[in-house]
């Protein structure tokens, strides 16, 4: 029998597996985190919390890969500097002026 290779990375507290194309959010999500970087310190919880590893800490600031994120709001429930707020996801007008 042929093992299945699954590619993951250990980190603290848990495991995180590799985002693939089949995991990418589409237009269903209605809500979207956006982080205040004037509030963010930077701390990690919000992206040790995040249930599809979408948010980062660059720089000291979280980032969100809006690709992959399914706008759970997990990550705004747990950020300890309120730092990220959830708000409706808006389509962007496309040239010609319709959606």
């Amino acid at each position: 029998m042929k093992e299945k290779e699954i590619n993951m990375e250990l980190v603290p507290g848990g495991w995180v597996s590799t985002p693939r194309p089949a995991q990418k959010t589409g237009t269903w999500r209605t809500l979207r985190p956006v982080v205040d970087v004037e509030k963010c310190i930077g701390c990690g919880i919000c992206e040790s919390f995040c249930p599809e590893t979408t948010i980062k800490v660059v720089d000291g600031k979280a980032e969100v890969d809006y690709e992959y994120c399914k706008g759970c709001g997990v990550c705004a429930n747990e950020c300890t500097s309120q730092a990220i707020a959830m708000e409706l996801e808006v389509e962007e007008e496309s040239e010609g002026g319709g959606y």
